[in-house]
């Protein structure tokens, strides 16, 4: 059996929950729950990581959407061994499911979809959603230089994607829980049906152990939305980063 090494920070554990609300402009148009639950998969202890974004207002009677993402990871090296994708947008339906298997082989991590059958994806893949969690404990670091980029490779949509992260710098950022010092990120995102171009995403990261997101901003081709931290708890670490006025 393969040995991955444990994360050397823990920026989160199992209790933490964030809810977020998310604008179209100005206009309040869905809002979205972030969950780190505990679980387990074949009798083992995991972390069960929980995400759904739904449309809320007037956005729900134009489009209604309720999307749901799960994981659930290893606790010490935060690799999936089971991922969740169940997408209701309109009349639009997708359910699926993948298996990662990161032992059998030494070179490549195994991928079993409900919807494709056996993939081969790069060592060490993760679903979309533990992706973000794999980037907080393993990939971030204090010694950033601006432009540098963070690498995670994932298997999302049933595909291969070499997830990269560019490093902007550190910003304050204004919310409703106060003024968060954060480090600024963009990863390049895949263009074509949602983002025209490849920078067309920005992530702020609490600038502290937690490494929270605090905000995400979207540049779609049919307009701009963003995604702003209104609630949390059961954090790690306390969030040093806000700023005291």
């Amino acid at each position: 059996m393969v040995s991955f090494a444990k994360a050397q920070h823990k920026a989160f554990e199992s209790g933490e929950k964030l809810k977020y609300l998310i604008y179209y402009g100005p206009i309040k148009g869905g809002e979205a729950s972030l969950e780190v639950r505990k679980g387990k998969y074949n009798e083992k202890p995991v972390n069960h990581l929980y995400l759904n974004g739904k449309t809320i207002g007037l956005a729900n009677v134009l489009y209604k959407v309720d999307d749901t993402y799960q994981s659930f990871t290893n606790i010490d090296t935060d690799l999936p061994y089971k991922s969740i994708r169940d997408i209701k947008e309109g009349r639009y339906r997708h359910y699926s499911e993948q298996i990662f298997d990161h032992w059998s082989r030494k070179d490549s991590t195994i991928v079993y979809s409900t919807k494709v059958g056996k993939a081969i994806a790069p060592k060490n893949s993760n679903d979309i959603l533990s992706a973000f969690y794999y980037l907080r404990n393993h990939v971030m670091r204090n010694s950033l230089n601006t432009n540098d980029t963070l690498i995670v490779e994932t298997y999302f949509s049933d595909e291969i994607y070499t997830m990269r992260v560019r490093f902007l710098g550190y910003e304050d950022v204004k919310t409703k829980i106060g003024t968060i010092n954060c480090i600024k990120l963009s990863p390049i995102v895949i263009t074509g049906r949602v983002f025209k171009n490849d920078d067309d995403m920005t992530v702020w990261l609490s600038n502290d152990e937690n490494y929270l997101p605090i905000r995400v901003r979207f540049n779609i081709i049919v307009g701009a939305a963003y995604c702003d931290l209104i609630e949390y708890d059961g954090l790690k670490h306390s969030l040093s980063s806000r700023k005291a006025y």
